[in-house]
This record gives C-alpha cells, sequence and structure tokens, in this order.
C-alpha cells in the first residue's frame, strides 16, 4: 500500500506499508523487530543490509541441522541461501563442503567463501547423487537443497 502524506506546511511526502514487496521508498511504516538502528558515525561502505537468503543459509546449518565440525556437507543451489550455506558451515567448521551448480561461473565465488569441491551436474552423464557418493567416498553428513525457482 502506499499513500502521500501531508503534515502542515511539509511538502508531500511519499509513505509505504510494508507488505513484504521490495521497493525504495523515500519513508515507510515497519514493525520494531524490522528495523535496526546503525550507529551515525559507521561507515556506509561496511553497513549493509543482509537479505533473508544469507540468514536462511547460515540458520539452516547452525540452527537447524547443527552441522558438527569435521563433516562433509553438500549444498545444491548458489544463490544467496546456498551461498549462506557455505558460510554456515564453514562456522561450523565442516571438513569438507561440496558446492553444487549448474552455473559454472559461481564456482570461484563458492571457493572464496569455504567451499572445499565444486560440482557441476551438467559435466557428469550419472545422476548427481551417484557422484558426490563416488567423489565423497560414501556420501556426505549432511545436504541442503538451495535450488531457486
Amino acid at each position: 500500500m502506499a499513500v502521500h502524506a501531508f503534515h502542515g506546511g511539509e511538502k508531500p511526502r511519499f509513505i509505504t506499508i510494508w507488505v513484504h514487496k521490495p521497493f525504495f521508498p523515500e519513508y515507510t511504516v515497519l514493525p520494531e523487530i524490522s528495523v535496526a538502528k546503525i550507529n551515525a558515525k559507521a561507515p556506509l561502505e561496511k553497513v549493509c543490509l543482509l537479505g533473508c537468503g544469507i540468514t536462511t543459509g547460515i540458520g539452516a546449518v547452525i540452527n537447524t541441522a547443527k552441522v558438527e565440525a569435521g563433516s562433509t556437507v553438500a549444498i545444491f543451489g548458489l544463490g544467496g541461501v546456498g551461498l549462506g550455506a557455505i558460510q554456515g558451515a564453514v562456522m561450523a567448521s565442516a571438513e569438507r563442503i561440496i558446492a553444487i551448480d549448474v552455473n559454472q561461473d559461481k564456482e570461484s565465488f563458492a571457493r572464496s567463501l569455504g567451499a572445499t569441491d565444486f560440482v557441476n551436474p551438467k559435466d557428469h552423464n550419472a545422476p548427481i547423487q551417484e557422484v558426490i557418493v563416488e567423489l565423497t567416498e560414501g556420501g556426505v553428513d549432511y545436504s541442503f537443497e538451495c535450488v531457486g525457482k
């Protein structure tokens, strides 16, 4: 919902009410839990908004699956959630983190975040689960499906 607000002699302001749609209004109304106060002295190039994908991926690894140190993890899909899952696996001290995506261009960034292996299913004739079992000599301890769309 969007409205134009007038208050006294001020110029009109465009105000939106949060309805789970991405947009960039001048003003908006949000529940308190959706707001974070930032120190005015904080350098803006280091202050950023993390979309829910990163925290969802990290949370799935750390809080939901409770990945243990030394384990082997497979992460299918390297969008925001999958990349967050890689970061979560690193935080959990997973020994091996296998990033799986059909877009080869995602390999270098996945590795920079901590992926130890990258598998593109298009490069194999066998079903991907067989490829992973062979690559790991038996399978993974944790598997995360983060494929979008």
